[in-house]
């Protein structure tokens, strides 16, 4: 990804390429969680150092954290509150743009409703093809990646 020496060779998760000119290349990756919580001390620098290349940065994640610790009652309401009193974890991505985008599947989750500081977006996805952003979201990434080179 050209990153060596900025981050880990394993603080990714998973790699998107896409075959340009008949060469598979890197033009971003997902940082694939329980919830943000797991590894957010790696995850937003790799994430921020990776925009800073042109890759996409996406965190995928199932938003799952049980209140109050250390069982919950039962009900996950997740940990990136809403757009009207958003966590820290939430003004990651809608305030500081930390991530290009992160698509959250607990329905619970609020997505981003508003325009927000940074332009980058929480989606809620239920893994199906109705409700499911994320192709999208990578295909229209690799078709903007394309263009540059």
């Amino acid at each position: 990804m050209g990153l060596e020496g900025e981050i880990g060779g394993s603080k990714l998760d998973l790699a998107l390429y896409g075959n340009l000119n008949d060469k598979w290349v890197i033009f971003g990756g997902v940082h694939s969680k329980a919830s943000l919580a797991e590894r957010v001390s790696d995850d937003v620098p790799t994430s921020v150092a990776m925009m800073k290349k042109g890759l996409i940065s996406i965190l995928y994640t199932f938003d799952s954290k049980s209140f109050p610790p250390p069982h919950g009652n039962l009900l996950n309401k997740g940990e990136l509150g809403s757009f009207a009193n958003p966590s820290d974890k939430r003004k990651y991505i809608e305030d500081h743009g930390s991530f290009d985008g992160c698509f959250s599947y607990n329905t619970r989750t609020q997505p981003s409703i508003n325009a927000t500081k940074s332009g980058k977006m929480i989606y809620v996805s239920k893994l199906d093809k109705t409700s499911d952003h994320f192709v999208e979201f990578v295909s229209d990434s690799w078709e903007k990646y394309k263009k540059k080179y």
